[in-house]
């Protein structure tokens, strides 16, 4: 159970237990002392689960977003198979100007600031294989990272070390007597001491491109996620609540196009919901 510590955190639980009891009287059934299978929310059909464990002030954000996630099922029954569309929600409106305002939205409200911190990581990886490269091709000027080096390769591959070029760290067992050995790229260094230091950098360079990879996918991951009509419009509307001259200001196109729709009626009883709690 949340503890509640500051006046302000009582202002928020206030809120956040007005917010359930809304949507009770909506007919959804909302769970607030359940794990949420593991995430601070989830939506599905007419059930909404909000984690115990944050803070109310994330849990009233939580809420908002995943009651939004309902009122776009409503809208559009197909967000259980493929996650909607904006078309179903900004009907005649210019989408791809929407979908782009929306995403910057989404990163205004991504909490954890997930893009600043994968890209900060990739540009840190990408300056690591750069300073790398630099180094070996001071001594060996037709090296080319994109490449197989068999000068390096030859003398790699006749020791344990070969492991490395496709793991950051193993285990290796001997076959005869069973001992077994460890090797890491942190220890490259001590770990094979009969090689030039352009080799270890070699090795290193492996583990670095490894390593960009590993990110470059989860940055693809994420953005195919955010992407996701629900996503958008659930952290729009998430995003109108932190700060609704923020989001109009980021926004402004889908601002205006989306209150129009809301005082039409197009998004059923988050119109109410807005106007009682925002």
């Amino acid at each position: 159970m949340t503890e509640i510590t500051t006046d302000k955190e009582q202002e928020y639980c206030l809120t956040f237990n007005a917010m359930t009891e809304f949507l009770r009287s909506l007919g959804l059934t909302v769970k607030t002392n359940t794990k949420a299978r593991g995430h601070q929310g989830f939506f599905l059909k007419n059930r909404i689960d909000i984690s115990a464990s944050i803070p109310y002030k994330r849990k009233i954000e939580v809420l908002i977003h995943e009651f939004t996630h309902y009122i776009h099922a409503k809208i559009d029954p197909e967000v259980f198979k493929n996650h909607g569309t904006l078309e179903s929600l900004f009907p005649g409106a210019d989408i791809k100007k929407i979908q782009t305002e929306m995403l910057a939205v989404t990163r205004f409200v991504d909490t954890n600031k997930s893009f600043n911190i994968l890209n900060a990581r990739r540009n840190e990886i990408l300056e690591q294989i750069k300073q790398t490269d630099k180094k070996i091709k001071s001594i060996y000027p037709d090296f080319k990272r994109s490449y197989a080096y068999p000068k390096f390769e030859k003398t790699i591959k006749k020791t344990d070390a070969k492991y490395l070029l496709k793991y950051d760290k193993v285990r290796v067992k001997t076959m005869f007597t069973g001992k077994t050995k460890d090797y890491s790229i942190k220890t490259v260094e001590e770990d094979f001491p009969q090689f030039e230091e352009s080799v270890h950098q070699y090795i290193r360079l492996k583990s670095q491109q490894r390593a960009l990879k590993r990110v470059a996918s989860r940055i693809s991951r994420l953005n195919s996620y955010y992407n996701r009509p629900t996503e958008l419009f659930a952290r729009f509307v998430e995003g109108l609540f932190i700060d609704t001259n923020m989001v109009s200001e980021i926004a402004p196109y889908t601002y205006l196009v989306f209150c129009k729709e809301l005082a039409m009626n197009r998004y059923l009883e988050l119109a109410d919901f807005i106007n009682k709690f925002f």
